[in-house]
């Protein structure tokens, strides 16, 4: 449950910097100028007076606002797996099935895996060292039957592990996240 906290607070932490510092600006709007009528045109409409009228538009203040930190470099980690998904198919009450998800760093850039998550019924482990481009990294889940919730016997589950890495990606600044997933039926 803690780490689905700390997941979904990792991932809104950028917004709340953006959401916390916009404002409202008032702008004036600039008053319609009158067509002249020329020969053989319809008379135009006369316009309303706009002048010192003002319009609410909202917009974002980018003065005070602190965008997240942009990697320098230009370049970025990519997590190459050798597959991101797995079925253990049926197993029983008891059993804890796991599975080693295996990756290269394909990117140009160093890779720093920041947190794994995933349900609370599934123990994570990883690659805790930095991660040179071209070297090999993992990501391994162990599914608890036993701490599985009773609703979620007998029926097929997909649960998802999210990989959130300490590198941002260059275009937007946002943290790199990947997810791989495994089926069970318990």
């Amino acid at each position: 449950m803690v780490l689905k906290f700390l997941f979904a607070l990792a991932l809104m932490m950028p917004f709340v910097n953006y959401a916390q510092t916009a404002s409202v600006v008032i702008e004036k709007t600039t008053p319609v100028k009158k067509k002249v009528k020329k020969k053989g045109q319809k008379k135009a409409q006369k316009p309303a007076n706009t002048e010192g009228v003002t319009s609410a538009t909202a917009t974002t203040s980018t003065a005070s606002a602190t965008p997240p930190p942009v990697n320098k470099t230009g370049g970025f980690p990519i997590m190459k797996f050798n597959s991101k998904f797995t079925n253990f198919g049926k197993v029983k009450t008891g059993d804890m099935p796991a599975i080693t998800y295996d990756f290269v760093n394909t990117g140009d850039t160093p890779m720093d895996i920041e947190i794994c998550s995933g349900c609370e019924c599934t123990e994570i482990d990883w690659t805790r060292t930095t991660i040179q481009p071209g070297e090999k990294g993992f990501v391994k889940a162990v599914f608890n039957t036993v701490k599985a919730e009773k609703d979620d016997h007998k029926k097929q589950l997909t649960k998802y592990v999210d990989i959130i890495l300490k590198q941002t990606h260059p275009s937007n600044g946002y943290p790199i996240v990947e997810t791989v997933k495994f089926d069970v039926f318990i």
